[in-house]
């Protein structure tokens, strides 16, 4: 829920990313690049003008690519906790929030505490 990922994999790849259509399409292995997923706080920031895309990785299906290893590394950006985000085009399209609240935000829409076992 930061702002954004760079993502550097090997040539097994792995990733998919939701297509405009609903549907996830592979993302290509590109030799020497790194992949740039924009995450939903820039989504936020922009006014919703970069959207974040919906990603995953799936378990291979396959025998072959089960037996392949794959090695992909991960960097995730996210502003300082005490930081405002505001639309950067000066619109009132989301308020204003610490970049804190609105991971805690998103964290509860997620997690409920019902889920955890009770500690009495």
């Amino acid at each position: 829920y930061g702002t954004f990922t760079l993502l550097f994999q090997d040539k097994n790849g792995g990733l998919e990313v939701m297509s405009r259509s609903g549907q996830y399409i592979d993302a290509p292995y590109i030799p020497n690049a790194v992949l740039l997923n924009g995450a939903n706080l820039l989504q936020r920031w922009t006014s919703d003008r970069w959207i974040a895309a919906k990603h995953r990785v799936q378990i291979p299906q396959t025998e072959d690519a089960l037996n392949r290893s794959r090695q992909s590394l991960s960097f995730f950006v996210h502003p300082d906790h005490d930081a405002t985000i505001a639309c950067c085009d000066g619109l009132d399209k989301h308020p204003p929030i610490t970049s804190i609240q609105y991971l805690m935000d998103k964290h509860q829409d997620i997690y409920y505490k019902e889920s955890y076992p009770s500690t009495a």
